[in-house]
Parts: structure tokens; C-alpha cells; sequence
């Protein structure tokens, strides 16, 4: 009966910890960096799918910050590859308009369904 019983509470604190443990990301920023320029601010950076299924229709989240880390605007540009295969790296390249007081920026990703994409190094990078 004591082994039943501690058998099963070690069943039950396995399955409690699986259940608790983070999933793995979808998406790693590879690289990224920001320069001004003329009222705006343009970001090139690489990202990879690091994740078990294809993206399709990927879009980046840029959340801008202003000093204290305090998220001032948050802007989206979609990557020209329409799907990123698992392993696959698609580079961008965008100009967004430059908001008042900032100083670095995080990003996140969504998909055509508009599904919150999980990112690993996501930032916070600055802006130059």
C-alpha cells in the first residue's frame, strides 16, 4: 500500500513538473540593430524559426522604449518570406517612424492568424 501511494504522488509531481516547464521558442532573433535617420528609424536583423512547425505570413512587433525600459510605441512590418520553414533564417530590413524619446527596442512576432509567436533574444537593443 506505501509503494502505491509513493508511486503514485512520483507520478503526480513528474506530470506537475512537465506541465510547468516553459516551451521552447518559435522564433530567435539571430541578430538586429537600429540606426536613425531622418525621422525615421531603420532595423535590420535576421530571425530563425526554431521551432517544429512552418510560419507563414510572420510579422515582427517592434516595441520601442524610452530610458526605464518603458515601452513608448509598439509598431509591426510583415518579413517578405511568406512561410519560414523549421531551421530556416529569413533576413529583414525595415524603416519605421521614429518615436519621441526612444532609446531601444524589443521584438516580438506574430503570425497570419495573428497567434503570439514565442521569442528567444528578444532584446532589448539600442537604438544608435
Amino acid at each position: 500500500m506505501r509503494r502505491a501511494l509513493s508511486l503514485a504522488a512520483l507520478i503526480a509531481l513528474l506530470i506537475s513538473s512537465a506541465a510547468t516547464r516553459p516551451k521552447p521558442a518559435d522564433l530567435r532573433v539571430v541578430e538586429a540593430a537600429a540606426h536613425r535617420r531622418s525621422g525615421e528609424i531603420g532595423i535590420d536583423g535576421k530571425v530563425r524559426n526554431t521551432g517544429t512547425k512552418p510560419i507563414r505570413g510572420l510579422v515582427l512587433l517592434f516595441d520601442f522604449m524610452a530610458p526605464g525600459r518603458q515601452v513608448v510605441t509598439t509598431q509591426k512590418a510583415p518579413v517578405d518570406e511568406e512561410i519560414l520553414e523549421p531551421g530556416q533564417e529569413a533576413v529583414f530590413r525595415v524603416a519605421l517612424n521614429s518615436p519621441p524619446r526612444a532609446v531601444e527596442f524589443q521584438i516580438g512576432a506574430i503570425d497570419a492568424n495573428e497567434r503570439e509567436l514565442r521569442v528567444d533574444n528578444p532584446g532589448p537593443f539600442v537604438i544608435e
